[in-house]
């Protein structure tokens, strides 16, 4: 249940997520025009990162709604899952992890998407959730597929 106001985007968020691409589309870039395999371990410690950032807002959720009970358990142990699921991602080749770990983005976008029928968000983040992912995971999928 999204919060309905405000619709708009702020500008700091739209400003900082969008910078927030420029590492994924940089070093993707640079692995695919270059062939060097030395970014792809820059992209995947960077979507490791990103993908840790997205399980960590589910803790601050967590924190401002103060579930209880089965609820509490499933959303803080949500929180942490992506970060789980990104260390393991860096324990793989690059150029399987990166992948992995566009797959973990979308996984939280999904779950991410389930959540914001159910939990009071401002009505901007999704749209602001998806444009993001799509950029990092495309990114992420494209190195590890070049």
């Amino acid at each position: 249940m999204p919060d309905p106001a405000p619709a708009r985007i702020p500008g700091p968020a739209l400003l900082f997520g969008a910078g927030g691409l420029v590492p994924f589309i940089g070093a993707a870039t640079l692995h695919i025009l270059t062939r060097d395999p030395r970014w792809l371990p820059l992209l995947a410690g960077y979507g490791a990162v990103i993908l840790s950032f997205v399980g960590a807002l589910h803790w601050g959720y967590a924190v401002r709604d103060a579930p209880e009970g089965a609820s509490a358990w499933a959303r803080y142990g949500w929180s942490v899952i992506p970060a789980l699921a990104a260390w393991g991602a860096l324990q793989l080749p690059a150029s399987t992890g990166v992948i992995a770990l566009a797959g973990g983005l979308v996984a939280c976008l999904l779950v991410d998407e389930a959540l914001s029928r159910s939990v009071a968000t401002p009505a901007w983040l999704m749209r602001l959730r998806r444009a993001l992912t799509a950029g990092g995971a495309a990114s992420l999928l494209a190195a590890g597929l070049a």
